[in-house]
């Protein structure tokens, strides 16, 4: 029984304080500066939110892929070809590109030189070293042949030009990194294909309206580049506007090895 009174008598007692200090906080003008201060208090966490958000979204970080198209292997894709002629590129505008539909049927890496060295138009010089007297590399570098299967549009525009109906065979190649970047492999393009000399020379290949063709596009990588990236080819002229898809090639312990 005197545990409880004595109880009772500290809990009046703290209440009794407790209303003294607000008392005393209204007649001094504490409470009402606090209370002002609180939206304010509010306003400065939302702003700093707010610039917390606008920071992640001007950083300079690479979004993925940069918002580019990515195929994966054996996917169906689609490269612009922008008509000089028809004047300024324009996406919701047919009449100024032409399409081609691409798949990569096939990438075939090999240390061995199985196909006419002569298709390899440069990029061996330097690599004598590394390779025997049948071309075939003993270390360093791998050959990939990229055999891709191509066709040109079936309402593609009617062009006097023979460069509005052409596949470029020339093309960087890209490594596609798990940040979202894809850099350009150091010195690595396309170094030859099978396609045969016209009047534009081997770097480009004619098409007729909704013909199909085939092409082998040849490049030259190293052990690591082989081993340890996501190598795509990439689409994108880089004398047009029109940004063209990345196409996987190969991925490391893919079957292509």
């Amino acid at each position: 029984m005197k545990k409880k009174i004595k109880s009772a008598v500290i809990s009046i007692v703290v209440i009794a304080v407790l209303l003294l200090a607000i008392l005393i906080g209204v007649k001094n003008g504490t409470i009402d500066k606090l209370t002002k201060e609180m939206p304010t208090l509010a306003t400065s966490q939302t702003e700093t939110e707010k610039a917390t958000v606008n920071a992640r979204n001007n950083s300079t970080e690479s979004k993925p892929y940069d918002g580019i198209e990515v195929a994966e292997y054996g996917e169906e894709f689609e490269v612009r070809l922008h008509i000089l002629t028809a004047g300024k590129y324009d996406e919701n505008d047919r009449s100024t590109y032409n399409i081609f539909h691409v798949r990569v049927n096939d990438c075939k890496i090999s240390r061995q030189c199985d196909f006419d060295i002569n298709r390899i138009d440069y990029g061996l010089t330097k690599k004598k070293d590394s390779m025997d007297d049948n071309n075939n590399f003993i270390s360093d570098y791998y050959y990939a042949a990229i055999e891709l299967e191509i066709t040109k549009d079936v309402d593609d525009n009617e062009s006097i030009d023979d460069y509005d109906n052409v596949f470029q065979t020339v093309w960087y190649i890209e490594s596609l990194k798990d940040d979202g970047t894809h850099p350009p492999i150091k010195n690595a393009g396309t170094v030859g294909s099978d396609a045969e000399a016209n009047q534009m020379g081997k770097t480009h290949f004619s098409f007729e309206k909704g013909e199909t063709k085939k092409l082998i596009l040849y490049c030259i990588f190293t052990d690591e580049e082989v081993e340890n990236d996501t190598i795509a080819l990439s689409f994108h002229n880089r004398t047009s506007p029109y940004i063209g898809p990345l196409a996987i090639v190969h991925e490391p312990g893919g079957e292509n090895e």
